[in-house]
């Protein structure tokens, strides 16, 4: 098969190469240049392509990636709420982007170095699942994919754990094999959002007062996009632990609270997209809200206006409007919403 592999430089889009061409596959590598700060990326992918010798298709794709990722990553901040810009990046950037050169260069199918699965069941009928290590699982990021992305791509580390990974590509001489994780947005320099934000909308930094959930002024804030629900840093002292539990856009306001007041059991998600039919009108599930925790129980009922509610067995905390939701049932990814309230 003629498989076309993303490389960011790293070492698990290296490793999924190796394994696919090591499987006998014909391999392709391709990288997506999206900002200035990745040359450095786009070397080491180079150098990878080298290693293991094959092609390597490098694309300046920054002003596209700034129009589809960067500028609504921003509105959303505008908006107070707080987005997660590669659960968008990936089906309308990079998987675009990735299966449209897949067809320019004759490819059937396309891989990346995401820890996921793609299983398919008796009918050939592709499922996007969890990773089979739950530590790295990244179907979190993957989860607003359309089924005719999933159903050309390939995970081959879904089964895998990253001490693994790491070790295949030690012995495989890869060079990147010790490149260590970035944990950073890959457009904000420094994992500074303040100060990416400051650059690109600084009238949105207007200054304003904090309030207590009993409406009492406790404090004044340097812009909304500066906070997020959950938030300790920048809303002074108190004499007990408080953090932000709202913040509200239209009064210019940030309400502070209680640990107490950041549970919630119901979450609102809107925009749904499903990537598998929904089980009925109101069935039980899992459901995810963020990308570092794992998915709880819960019930999920469907509303008018493509929109969900998700009713959890035990509540949830610090539910952030702008973040995704994403509904799984036995391991595998139903579907996603944004988190309105």
């Amino acid at each position: 098969m003629r498989i076309l592999v993303a490389i960011s430089g790293g070492v698990d889009s290296a490793v999924s190469a190796y394994l696919l061409k090591k499987a006998g596959h014909e391999v392709l590598t391709a990288h997506f240049l999206t900002s200035e700060r990745g040359a450095s990326a786009a070397e080491d992918a180079k150098r990878v392509a080298a290693a293991l010798g094959v092609q390597c298709e490098i694309r300046d794709l920054r002003e596209r990636f700034e129009e589809t990722v960067v500028k609504p990553f921003v509105e959303e901040y505008l908006r107070a709420r707080t987005p997660n810009p590669c659960v968008n990046c990936n089906p309308n950037f990079k998987f675009r982007e990735l299966l449209s050169l897949a067809d320019e260069m004759d490819c059937e199918m396309a891989a990346t170095g995401h820890y996921a699965r793609i299983e398919r069941d008796e009918n050939g009928r592709a499922h996007l699942m969890a990773a089979a290590n739950l530590k790295k699982d990244q179907s979190y990021f993957l989860s607003r994919l359309g089924y005719d992305q999933i159903s050309r791509i390939i995970f081959p580390l879904g089964g895998m754990t990253k001490d693994e990974v790491r070790e295949i590509a030690a012995k495989a001489g890869i060079p990147v094999a010790q490149k260590r994780d970035s944990q950073e947005i890959c457009f904000i320099p420094n994992d500074d959002y303040e100060a990416f934000l400051k650059e690109r909308a600084p009238e949105s930094f207007e200054p304003g007062v904090i309030l207590d959930t009993n409406g009492r002024e406790a404090g004044s804030h340097v812009g909304l996009p500066a906070y997020t629900i959950g938030q300790r840093k920048k809303i002074g002292a108190h004499c007990v632990r408080k953090y932000v539990v709202r913040l509200d856009k239209a009064e210019n306001l940030v309400v502070i609270g209680d640990n107490e007041d950041l549970l919630k059991k119901e979450v609102l998600l809107e925009d749904m997209a499903w990537l598998q039919p929904p089980r009925g009108e109101s069935f039980p599930a899992e459901c995810k809200i963020r990308s570092t925790s794992l998915p709880k129980k819960c019930g999920v009922k469907l509303l008018p206006g493509g929109k969900a509610l998700i009713e959890f067995a035990e509540p949830e905390r610090a539910v952030t409007p702008g973040q995704a939701g994403v509904v799984y049932l036995s391991g595998e990814v139903l579907g996603e919403g944004t988190i309105s309230g």
